[in-house]
Parts: C-alpha cells; structure tokens; sequence
C-alpha cells in the first residue's frame, strides 16, 4: 500500500479494487464504440465526399475522432468558396471583406520571373514612349513607336499611312504622359488637393531629387531586351538560349504591350494578401482600413512597375517598402484634421517607438527629459513639438457615448456645451483682486517655508500651487520616482504642519475676501 491512497496495481483480492471481469466488461465497450465510430465514418465518406481523421495513440484512453464537416445544404452559407479545388470555413469577424483577397492563388517563383520581365519589357517601351513625345512634340503613332522600340518589320495593316487607330491599339499607350503636369496646373478643376504645385520651376530637379542629381532624358530607342526566364528555370542539361523580345511586327509589339499590362494585373492580384497583412498593423490609426487597402494597392502598383527580376529578389520582398510608404503617406495625409508634414508625422512615430521601449526597458512610464536624451534634442523643443502636435477635436462631439440600449432617450449634448464661457467675465479682475491674489500668493509662499524640501515638493505638485494642474498620487509618485507610500506620508505631515490655528486665520482671512467680492 502507498499510505492512505489507493493501492497500486489490481488484484481481486484488496477490496474496493475493479475486478478483472469489470475491465474485460469496459475494454469490450470502448472496442465496440470504436467500431461503431468507424462505421460512421465510413458511411460519412461514401455518402457526401467529407474526409474523416483520426490520430493514432499508445495505450489507455482512447482520444475522441475528429470529423471533417460536411458540406450540405444546412451549412453551405458559412462556406467561403475560393478559387477552384479549395473550400474552406470563413474567417470569424471577418466584417471587413478582406478575406476575398486570399483567395487568389500565389505566384511561384517561374511565374513572376516571368511576368516581371513583361512588365519590364512594357516599362521601358513606354519610357520610350514619353522620350518620342519629347522629340516630336506630339504623340508617336504605334509605327513609330514600334520601330524604336525594335519592331521593324513590315506590317500591311499598321504600316499604311491612311490607318486608323482603333481601341484596341489605343489601349497599349501610358495614361500618364497625357496628363502632363503643366495640364494639371493649369486644369485646377481635376487637381487633387494633394499634389504641390509650386512655382511649376522644378521640372528636371524634382522633390527628393537632392542637389546636383538631374532626372534622366527619356531614351527614344530600345536596345535589345531578352527574356531568360526559360533559360533561368530550365531543367535540361543544354540550357535554353535566352529570348530576343523586340523583333517582329507592329502587331506582335501590340501583342506584346497587351501581356505586359495583363502581367501586372495579374502580379498585382495574386500579391493584394501582402497590402492587405501590412495595412491591417495600422487598424486604429484614424484611417479606415479600406482606404489604407487601396493607398496600398497603389504602391502594389508601383512596385509591379519598377520590379527588376533579374537582380534576384523576391517580389514580395521588394513590393513591402512601397506598399509601406503608401500605407503611411496615406496616414500622414488623412489621420489628422490638420495635416502634418511627413518628416513630422516619422518623428511621433519614433517618439512612440521610444517611449515604449523606455516603459519596457525602466519598468515606468519615462519622463520627457528622458525622451528627449534618446531623440538627442533638448527637453524644451521636445515639449514645444508635443505642444504643437496635439490632436484636434470636434465642438460638436457627443458629450456622452449613446448606449445601445437607450434608444429613444439619446443625449444631444456636445462637447461645446460644456465649455465654461464665463472664463473670459472672471479674467476681467479689478485691481483690488489683482492685490488681493498677490497677497494670498506672498502668505501661501511664506507657509511653505516651514516644510522640508520633499514636502513642499510633493504639496506644489499634487495641488498645482505652481502651475495649477493637480495631480493624483500616482502621477506625483512617478514623476518623483518615488512609491505611492511616500507621496501619501510626506503630504500628511506637511497638512498636519499647515494645520496651525494662525494659518488657519490668515487662509480664512483671504478666502473672504476674494469670494466676498466675486
């Protein structure tokens, strides 16, 4: 026997133990549901196509049978259908509709090299493009614009001089260099709110250029561009050769352009599950999580559009930096009423980074000096700079958020309600006040010289003698880096001090005599 438990091992002889019988009895249940289990899953199988699993374990209790759901008629209206061959359970709370953009299958590594060098090729066709445009002083015909490009043989169709150009040739050129910037300031109807305008002079050395660096001329001539993707991903032993891309016709550039912009489209749909990962760490950040999808969408874009696949990166990898600029130009922008430059907007974010690093790192909340050693500027331009950084609110704001509950009883007070007006009406003192109140701060000052220093400290700090913002103990504390004790004990004994009959009379004197005359 182990002491008063129970006793280790079964015989039939201890008492109150299970007997053989007993166990033979279970060990025969357990098998016979074990059986039934697996006919069910069986006939679930065959019957409606749903998979059953089960886990394999050591001796003792057996572990309960895991079943797929079946798809029927009951649930099929919580069945997220993606794309072909997958079926799968919707998300929870998954109000926002993102989870579409999961659904679309990733590219592998081929494919985007793939893609990402028709992307290329469509890109460089249309710097040539604006370089053509610059030269001729009008837009090229898709002729001229092949021939550059490299497409110089002859096409009945496109070649003849009394050709029209239809909608589908139309298509291939670039939307932007139709909306040149001097159309757009001199057309302020179309002009979004965002876009500087200056004084229209910084043309060659635009905003982030830096000095000295001037923006290239557009080429007006394509050299040869090959496509060594089929090499690249070869599995033969003799290598494919790579592929010259611009020869042919003007129908095949046609051809082409149309891939190139199909291929971004399609780069920029099966890698939407990256903006929407990154836009979802800015949820309460005062943009709607739809907006910072679509800003970075954008950036998707741009990426797509600048993507160099034979340096040998990800796309994934390089799409994160745009999509995370656009995400925070995007907040930059519209998370405030009164908008922040961005370089300001960067500075709060790190201002944040490093007060919660501080919180971690002293196990307090730190003070502004503290802050302001980490930034390297001095406390008072850090104290300006959160001074002129204060968010804004609405006077027409709900003093009380409605319940839910109430409905038909909704307060209609704002919180310009509430703002005291009779500040101004106690600002205009007469002079007698003004000498009553500078009596009164010369009798407060001369009490306080009788308590020791950490006394006085903590009465000026927790009733605003100084600055007149009072303060709880656990603000006092933290800002004198003290415990709550501390504070408690120290401004005990300084009222116990002040708490004299004389003081109490010269204290009463001055209170009748402000209020006597407001």
């Amino acid at each position: 026997k182990r002491g008063r438990g129970r006793p280790r091992g079964r015989p039939d002889s201890v008492p109150g133990a299970v007997s053989k019988t007993t166990m033979r009895n279970r060990t025969a249940l357990i098998i016979e549901v074990q059986e039934k289990e697996a006919a069910r899953q069986r006939q679930l199988a065959n019957g409606d196509g749903s998979v059953a699993t089960t886990v394999k374990r050591g001796p003792g209790r057996p572990r309960k049978t895991s079943l797929a759901i079946p798809i029927n008629k009951q649930n099929k209206k919580n069945i997220h259908e993606g794309s072909p061959g997958r079926t799968f359970r919707k998300l929870k709370g998954d109000r926002l509709n993102l989870q579409k953009y999961y659904d679309t299958e990733l590219l592998s590594a081929e494919e985007e090299y793939s893609l990402g060098m028709k992307v290329r090729f469509m890109m460089k066709c249309e710097e040539v493009h604006e370089g053509l445009e610059l030269v001729l002083g009008r837009p090229p015909s898709i002729e001229e614009w092949a021939s550059a490009c490299g497409f110089k043989d002859y096409d009945a169709k496109l070649c003849d001089p009394n050709y029209r150009e239809t909608h589908y040739e139309a298509a291939i050129r670039p939307t932007s260099n139709s909306n040149t910037i001097e159309n757009r300031v001199t057309d302020t109807s179309t002009l979004s709110p965002n876009f500087f305008v200056g004084n229209t002079l910084a043309n060659n050395t635009g905003v982030g250029r830096g000095r000295g660096r001037v923006r290239k001329t557009p080429p007006t001539v394509l050299s040869k561009f090959y496509d060594d993707s089929a090499q690249k991903f070869s599995k033969t032993t003799p290598k494919s050769p790579r592929k010259l891309v611009n020869t042919g016709t003007p129908s095949d550039f046609v051809a082409l352009m149309h891939d190139g912009k199909s291929a971004k489209s399609k780069m920029v749909e099966c890698n939407m599950r990256l903006v929407v990962s990154i836009a979802r760490r800015y949820y309460n950040v005062g943009v709607n999580i739809q907006d910072l999808v679509q800003e970075g969408s954008l950036g998707l874009m741009r990426a797509a559009e600048k993507f160099i696949p034979s340096k040998g990166f990800k796309f994934s990898t390089y799409a994160s930096w745009w999509i995370q600029q656009a995400v925070f130009r995007s907040i930059a922008y519209n998370s405030r009423t009164i908008r922040l430059p961005v370089h300001v907007h960067n500075w709060l974010n790190r201002v944040r980074r490093i007060r919660t690093t501080l919180q971690e790192d002293l196990g307090r909340a730190p003070t502004n000096d503290e802050i302001a050693k980490e930034l390297d500027m001095t406390p008072e331009k850090f104290s300006k700079m959160l001074l002129l950084t204060r968010r804004t609110i609405s006077l027409e704001m709900p003093k009380y958020q409605n319940n839910p509950k109430d409905m038909g009883h909704e307060s209609e007070a704002s919180l310009g309600d509430s703002v005291d007006s009779s500040a101004a009406i106690r600002d205009d003192t007469t002079p007698e006040q003004r000498v009553d109140q500078g009596l009164f701060q010369d009798d407060l000052k001369d009490m306080l010289n009788i308590l020791g220093d950490d006394e006085k400290k903590v009465i000026c700090l927790r009733y605003g003698l100084d600055d007149g913002l009072t303060r709880t103990v656990t603000t006092v504390a933290l800002q004198l880096r003290q415990t709550k004790a501390w504070v408690r004990s120290q401004e005990c004994r300084a009222l116990r001090k002040l708490r004299r009959p004389w003081y109490e009379k010269r204290l009463r004197e001055h209170q009748n005599s402000i209020t006597g005359r407001g």
